[in-house]
């Protein structure tokens, strides 16, 4: 009967705290639904960490991509106030360009994140040819109604676009984009992701690059075979996490031209928790539709919904 009565107080007690902590959430905080079938019967060691879901909802537009869905404000070229590097409170975990916060300006095509609403999947009045599935376009996710911004998982409005690789033919100045904890570390447990609309026309349509010709539609590539996928790298500190291994999604995959994996229009589920408790995570492409530059298709995906324990 002590051992029953011990249990109930123990659950009332996480619940308590579980509501306690969502009341002074920000708005872009969402407590995780599962977090007591997590725990488990006893629930003590869940006392000990909190779950958050990063939605990216109402966070202001300082951090967004909030000019053009090309994200004008995300380069130096800019000439008004750039946008700011977005650290989630309270969990600490930070998304931003590369080198972003050091009061030096940059360029998202360094690689890195950024915040978006834009989900543009054709041709706007004034725009013509492959405009909704060119670089022009590269803050656009392909999900939801064409350009009503409710292209963000479960139909919100924000969601973040990941850029950057590295591979054999940049390695020399490119980095890998890194989604880190400011302070302490945590497990992030996963996301939901999907291509953006700059990714998914070039893997339906092929596109040019310059005057070496142009790719084909990734159906088409390595005869028959083409894929492209994301990987995730875990680090605690300097020590690699999961043995050093990644954990991976295919965002495309075709055998004989025909789609093992269909591109990912719908918001899909990427689990990263094999990479455990880590202070930062880093993410990669890999395909096998390359030219003289590196990979053709082009290296971005959208993301919403971060899960984070702490």
């Amino acid at each position: 009967m002590k051992k029953s009565h011990f249990s109930k107080t123990l659950m009332i007690a996480f619940v308590s705290l579980v509501v306690a902590s969502s009341c002074s959430k920000q708005n872009d905080l969402a407590p995780d639904p599962d977090a007591l079938e997590k725990a488990g019967p006893t629930g003590a060691a869940s006392l000990l960490s909190t779950s958050y879901t990063i939605t990216f909802e109402g966070i202001g537009r300082a951090y967004m991509a909030d000019t053009t869905s090309y994200g004008d404000n995300a380069y130096s070229t800019w000439g008004g106030t750039q946008i700011a590097p977005y650290t989630h409170s309270p969990s600490n975990l930070r998304f931003a360009i590369k080198g972003a916060g050091s009061g030096t300006p940059v360029d998202y095509y360094n690689g890195g994140f950024v915040v978006s609403d834009w989900n543009y999947k054709s041709n706007i009045p004034g725009k013509t040819g492959n405009w909704w599935y060119s670089y022009q376009n590269q803050c656009s996710v392909y999900a939801g109604t064409d350009g009503a911004k409710n292209g963000g998982y479960g139909g919100s409005s924000n969601f973040a676009v990941l850029t950057g690789y590295v591979d054999a033919f940049n390695s020399s100045y490119a980095t890998r984009p890194v989604m880190n904890f400011t302070s302490g570390s945590g497990v992030v447990d996963g996301m939901y992701i999907c291509l953006s609309s700059y990714t998914y026309g070039v893997i339906q349509n092929g596109n040019s690059f310059g005057s070496a010709g142009s790719s084909a539609p990734l159906k088409d590539v390595a005869n028959g075979n083409g894929y492209i996928k994301l990987l995730a790298y875990g680090y605690n500190g300097n020590t690699p996490t999961n043995n050093g291994d990644p954990v991976e999604i295919y965002l495309a995959r075709y055998s004989n031209h025909l789609p093992v994996v269909a591109p990912l229009t719908a918001w899909t589920y990427f689990d990263l928790s094999d990479l455990g408790a880590v202070t930062r995570v880093e993410f990669n492409f890999e395909g096998n539709d390359n030219g003289a530059y590196g990979l053709n298709t082009p290296a971005y995906v959208c993301i919403d919904n971060v899960e984070v324990t702490l």
